[in-house]
């Protein structure tokens, strides 16, 4: 097409426009420009989940507060998003007294609460605990045993025996909770002594038993590339005659030193994946995709920096995974940087990613016929010129 039949084919289009103005002479002249982006965003905020599990009281007692269970915990559950930290915490125990329910103290019902529970809820974090020496011991260690103490039911011993086939009988796992930090907490912030057991075992029981699990479970869960990651898992042993209320303040405390944790380990989204036109228009509105992942599985927020003094705050927050879309309109010509970043919810942020995007200026087409045309139509001339950006 030559340059001449395309000026006249844009000059026939404003003539067009000019004559629907003509008739409908009481439409604005000016377009309310709000919103300079708009987000795209369909999500659900959600937790870390921290599983705590109990035998023996206090144990179980201790933990009622987070038990979900109307029966085990009749004035409500209060886990969710604990002290505001962004953590739902679940307790699981049998029925204090007769020890029936979840977590039987069998362990066949263990092992099948055990994996049950973590499908369901998939925790980053799971501590337990057991009735013990104490007053508040720490266990360092569990063991893949291929003999244990009799339960009371048949057939007595663990069904798979050892539980894990995948290493050898005996072979030692450990704590991966801030083992050394609990402590040192609950000993400043109560009348108990706790200490860390370095070199002992928790005694060929049922506490051994889901020590065990649980370590086992964190080490299939310790990678970046799981859905669903664990980070922590330990055990730890409780004297029974620690009164209730001393127990419950040292497991919030506890609690609260695995957060601590959890925080100072937390692994940032990886960079993201920013889309969209490179080239475009003054005045056009374009809209640009951006998504990551985050190995925690964190929900994201993101922050695009638009390269024109303008940016969006903070996005989301968004599913790890799940892309997200902004738009943005520029009106001035010039080659500018977007530039996005993510944040996981617990404040970890990305590298920036970027993406270049030039937008030059339009060509006016000034003619004679077109300057008598605004001439007659004066009124038209700003959305003429929004259209055209002179």
């Amino acid at each position: 097409m030559s340059k001449e039949v395309a000026d006249k084919s844009l000059v026939y289009a404003i003539i067009g426009l000019f004559i629907l103005m003509s008739v409908f002479t009481g439409i604005s002249s000016s377009k309310s420009v709000e919103g300079i982006y708009q987000l795209n965003s369909i999500h659900t905020t959600k937790h870390r989940v921290i599983m705590c599990t109990g035998f023996w009281n206090p144990t179980g007692l201790m933990l009622t507060p987070f038990s979900t269970d109307p029966e085990l915990n009749p004035d409500g559950w209060e886990g969710e998003n604990w002290e505001g930290l962004g953590y739902n915490i679940y307790s699981y125990f049998p029925k204090p007294g007769v020890y029936t329910g979840m977590f039987e103290v069998d362990y066949q019902d263990t092992w099948e609460d055990f994996w049950n529970v973590t499908s369901q809820i998939h925790p980053i974090a799971i501590i337990s605990f057991g009735a013990g020496d104490g007053p508040w011991e720490i266990e360092y260690n569990a063991r893949n045993l291929d003999y244990w103490i009799n339960d009371g039911k048949p057939p007595y011993q663990p069904t798979p025996c050892p539980p894990d086939d995948t290493v050898p009988v005996g072979y030692v796992r450990h704590s991966s909770l801030p083992v050394q930090q609990i402590a040192d907490a609950v000993n400043s912030q109560t009348t108990l002594f706790a200490w860390v057991d370095w070199a002992g075992n928790p005694g060929m029981y049922l506490c051994e038993y889901i020590a065990y699990l649980g370590m086992w479970y964190q080490d299939i869960h310790n990678t970046t590339e799981d859905p669903y990651p664990c980070r922590a898992a330990g055990f730890i042993h409780v004297n029974s005659a620690v009164a209730v209320e001393v127990a419950m303040n040292a497991t919030k405390i506890t609690i609260r030193e695995t957060i601590d944790y959890l925080s100072s380990i937390n692994i940032p989204p990886d960079t993201p994946t920013v889309t969209g036109q490179e080239n475009g228009k003054i005045g056009e509105e374009y809209e640009y995709n951006f998504s990551t992942k985050d190995a925690d599985m964190d929900d994201i927020l993101y922050f695009i920096d638009w390269g024109d003094e303008n940016n969006s705050g903070w996005l989301g927050p968004y599913n790890s995974g799940v892309t997200g879309s902004a738009k943005h309109t520029w009106d001035k010509k010039g080659v500018y940087q977007i530039k996005v970043k993510a944040k996981d919810v617990y404040g970890a942020e990305s590298d920036w990613a970027t993406l270049e995007v030039s937008i030059p200026r339009t060509r006016m087409l000034t003619t004679p016929f077109l300057l008598k045309l605004l001439e007659r139509f004066s009124y038209a001339s700003s959305i003429l010129k929004q259209l055209i950006r002179l």
